[in-house]
């Protein structure tokens, strides 16, 4: 009986082991399936989630600052590479209640099993993007928050927590807006 239980043993363990290849390929084919469901062909064009706070919206969160938030997939790299799973580029911008500008940089970003982890240009600070239900994205700064610079301001959000955390859903308007201020060189 010992010899019967102890060759089931080593037969389950080979059967568990055969299958760790599978589960590892399983794992990439996860982050390329978030990858492609979020930013391949969102809105039928250029990938876009934003987020606009409405007057009622910004007086209830006094802390906050932030009036419309964005974020849009590059056509490419900065290097001129194809964006990928492990590495893609990100428009970020936003518009604080404070006046009409956009201020915005770029944010490398690579896909993980679960979410987006993105780095803004200049030392800006790190970002997540966890997938919630509807197909929308939450942007939730580091622990360090997030800084960005424009020719006439600084903006550092997170640190107090009024501006930490968004919920972007798919949208075009802001980001045609933004693009629209960016390429107009009203920055």
């Amino acid at each position: 009986m010992r010899h019967i239980s102890r060759l089931a043993r080593l037969t389950t363990k080979a059967a568990v082991l055969s299958l760790v290849p599978n589960v590892s390929l399983a794992v990439a084919a996860t982050s390329d399936d978030l990858f492609n469901t979020y930013f391949a062909n969102v809105l039928d064009g250029r990938p876009c989630f934003a987020r606009t706070y409405e007057d009622k919206e910004l007086a209830a969160h006094p802390d906050q600052r932030v009036r419309a938030i964005e974020i849009d997939l590059s056509k490419a790299n900065a290097d001129g590479t194809p964006n990928t799973p492990d590495r893609f580029q990100l428009g970020f911008a936003l518009m604080l209640k404070s006046g009409p500008e956009w201020i915005g940089q770029t944010a490398s970003c690579r896909t993980n099993d679960t979410d987006f982890e993105c780095y803004v240009s200049g030392d800006g600070g790190v970002f997540s993007l966890t997938p919630k239900d509807g197909g929308e994205l939450r942007l939730q700064t580091g622990d360090d928050g997030l800084a960005l610079e424009s020719s006439d301001k600084d903006i550092e959000l997170g640190k107090d927590g009024g501006d930490s955390v968004f919920d972007l859903k798919p949208s075009k308007a802001e980001c045609q807006a933004a693009s629209a201020f960016f390429e107009g060189g009203s920055d």
